[in-house]
C-alpha cells in the first residue's frame, strides 16, 4: 500500500516537482538577493539568517498540506474513500499508510534544506538533527491542516490552489518572510499572540539564528499544543464521501 500512496503522491508530476523544489527556489533566490542588496553592500541587510528558517517553513507547511489536501478531495470525488469500505483493506490502514508516505517525504526535505545550508556554511551541523526533531511535531500540524482542507474544498483543484497561498501567509505570520526585529512594536506584540511566531522562532532555533526571541521549550511546547488541537478537528470534520446536493 505504501508504494500505491507513493505512486498516486507523484501522479501529478508538475505540483508533486514543484511543492519539493519551491522552498530551494526561495531559499537560492533570497541568497542571490543577499548578495545584490544585502550583506554584499554597505549597510544593507543580511538575508543569510532568514533563507533556511523559510525553505524549512515551506518545505513543511508547503509538502504536508498540498499533498495531503489535494489527493483527500480527489480520492472523496472519486469515491475511492466510499469503496475502500467494500475491501479487504481497512480504512485506519489506507490512512495510516498515506500519512506515512508524506512524513517521511518531510522529513528528508526538511533535512536536504538543512543539508544545503550547512554545505553553505550559513547554518551549523547541529541543523540536520534539529530539522529531524522539529519535523516530527510539525508534520502533525500540518498534515492535521491538509486533513482540514481536504475535508472542507469541494474539489481537488480548490485544496490544491489554495494551500500555497495558506503555506506562503503562514511564512509571513510567523516572523520569516519579514522579521519581526524589522517591525513596530504594536505590531510585534499582536505577532506574539499568534502561534504561528512561535512556530517560525523554532525554526530560527534550528537554523542557529540571533533572530531566535523565545525560549525553544516555549516554541517546542507552543508548535506541539498547536498540533494537538489541530489533529482532533480533523478527525471530527474528515468524511469518507462527498456531501449529497
Amino acid at each position: 500500500m505504501l508504494l500505491t500512496h507513493w505512486r498516486e503522491l507523484s501522479r501529478n508530476r508538475a505540483n508533486f516537482y514543484f511543492v519539493l523544489a519551491f522552498p530551494f527556489i526561495m531559499l537560492f533566490l533570497f541568497l542571490g538577493l543577499n548578495k545584490v542588496v544585502g550583506a554584499g553592500q554597505p549597510g544593507g541587510p543580511d538575508f543569510s539568517t532568514l533563507v533556511v528558517p523559510m525553505a524549512l517553513c515551506l518545505s513543511l507547511s508547503l509538502t504536508c498540506m498540498t499533498l495531503t489536501a489535494g489527493p483527500i478531495a480527489e480520492y472523496r470525488e472519486q469515491g475511492t474513500l466510499r469503496i475502500l469500505g467494500t475491501t479487504p483493506v481497512s480504512r485506519a490502514g489506507f490512512i495510516g499508510t498515506h500519512l506515512a508516505v508524506r512524513f517521511a517525504l518531510t522529513l528528508a526535505l526538511t533535512i536536504a534544506v538543512a543539508g544545503v545550508g550547512v554545505a553553505l556554511g550559513i547554518t551549523p551541523v547541529s541543523a540536520l538533527w534539529k530539522a529531524a526533531l522539529v519535523t516530527v511535531p510539525s508534520s502533525v500540524l500540518f498534515l492535521g491542516l491538509g486533513y482540514i482542507l481536504g475535508s472542507l474544498m469541494g474539489s481537488a483543484q480548490a485544496a490544491t490552489s489554495v494551500t500555497p497561498l495558506l503555506a506562503v501567509a503562514i511564512m509571513f505570520l510567523s516572523g520569516i518572510g519579514m522579521p519581526l526585529e524589522h517591525m513596530s512594536d504594536a505590531v510585534v506584540r499582536v505577532m506574539d499572540m499568534l502561534p504561528t511566531a512561535y512556530f517560525g522562532d523554532l525554526l530560527y532555533w534550528v537554523a542557529g539564528s540571533p533572530l531566535q526571541r523565545h525560549s525553544t521549550a516555549v516554541d517546542a511546547l507552543v508548535s506541539a499544543a498547536c498540533a494537538v488541537v489541530v489533529v482532533p478537528i480533523a478527525v471530527k470534520t474528515f468524511r469518507w464521501e462527498a456531501r449529497k446536493n
